[in-house]
């Protein structure tokens, strides 16, 4: 009996540790499952709420972005503008300085910088028609003198310039490009100071002829010849005064000295209208001439505004036309 007990009591005590065992496994892993199961939607709702909260600061950061773009945009317009503005100043500023440099220039000079620059212009193509001469006598004696090329062959100067070439010990005519040229006296005038030279080279350029009959008071006129101790196809700028009160002359406010006898007077539109007459004897250098700078010279160093004589080109032209019977 008392074993029967004892085994009994330890059967259902062994009973009883099973089942209680099995519903102690049961019950636990019941409850661990649902607990993760909220977890887990809990951590999905945060995520969720997270998720919303990065796509509205996306949309703010994308109106930012269109906003700055925006500022952007009207900041490369106004830089736009600012540049147009300036590129605006500085051609202003150029006009005014062109024109402070017009001004300035007509206060230093009597003529327009337009005028310089035609009288310039017309003086460079006349450079090529005209001619020096130059005389060596006995006694180290030397003498100069300008011309122009009327036709071909035949070269207009002064009757002084050539009246002595017969006891010239030499004589030379140049080229503007520096060639050397012989020639002869063909005809003098006894009452007006012009003379006719031939020579065998042909001439460079042929300057149109005019009247003087067109002239006006106070019209700019070009010479060229080759002014003693200034240079050599100097171009020179000056106005017509009038006619001469006497004989067949024109009367000019044109910077001249000995060495200018025989230069050609030109319109601004390079049309020959009177023969410049002036003497003096002129120092020669060694080796053959070189033209001075271009530009027209309107008063030299060392002179005042002086007065100038040349014979009409319509006289010039009785004479030449006699002369060749044309």
């Amino acid at each position: 009996m008392e074993l029967t007990s004892v085994g009994a009591v330890t059967g259902t005590a062994g009973c009883s540790n099973i089942l209680g065992s099995s519903g102690s496994t049961t019950a636990p892993s019941s409850n661990t499952s649902g607990k993760s199961r909220a977890e887990l939607q809990n951590r999905i709702a945060e995520l969720q709420s997270r998720v919303e909260s990065l796509q509205d600061d996306i949309s703010s950061k994308d109106e930012e972005i269109v906003s700055l773009r925006q500022d952007l945009e009207e900041l490369q317009e106004r830089s736009n503008e600012k540049d147009q503005t300036a590129r605006s100043l500085r051609s202003d500023l150029r006009e005014a300085e062109a024109r402070i440099e017009e001004l300035e220039q007509s206060v230093e000079y009597q003529y327009s910088a337009e005028v310089r620059q035609s009288a310039t212009d017309a003086g460079r193509k006349l450079r090529e028609a005209v001619v020096l001469f130059e005389f060596e006598y006995e006694g180290n004696f030397g003498s100069s003198g300008t011309g122009w090329f009327i036709d071909q062959n035949h070269i207009i100067t002064n009757r002084h310039v050539v009246q002595d070439a017969g006891t010239a010990t030499s004589k030379t005519g140049y080229l503007l490009d520096g060639t050397e040229f012989d020639f002869s006296v063909s005809h003098t005038a006894e009452d007006d100071d012009i003379a006719l030279v031939e020579t065998d080279v042909t001439a460079p350029y042929i300057p149109p002829l005019g009247t003087a009959s067109s002239l006006t008071a106070g019209q700019p006129l070009v010479q060229v010849g080759h002014p003693a101790m200034i240079g050599n196809w100097v171009i020179s700028l000056g106005e017509f005064l009038k006619d001469q009160e006497f004989g067949n002359g024109l009367h000019t406010e044109m910077p001249s000295t000995s060495g200018n006898s025989g230069s050609p007077l030109i319109t601004l539109d390079g049309t020959v209208v009177g023969l410049t007459y002036a003497s003096g004897s002129r120092d020669t250098n060694s080796g053959p001439p070189t033209p001075s700078e271009e530009g027209a010279v309107e008063e030299y160093p060392y002179q005042e505004v002086q007065y100038s004589i040349h014979e009409g080109i319509d006289t010039v032209l009785d004479y030449y036309e006699q002369w060749t019977e044309k």
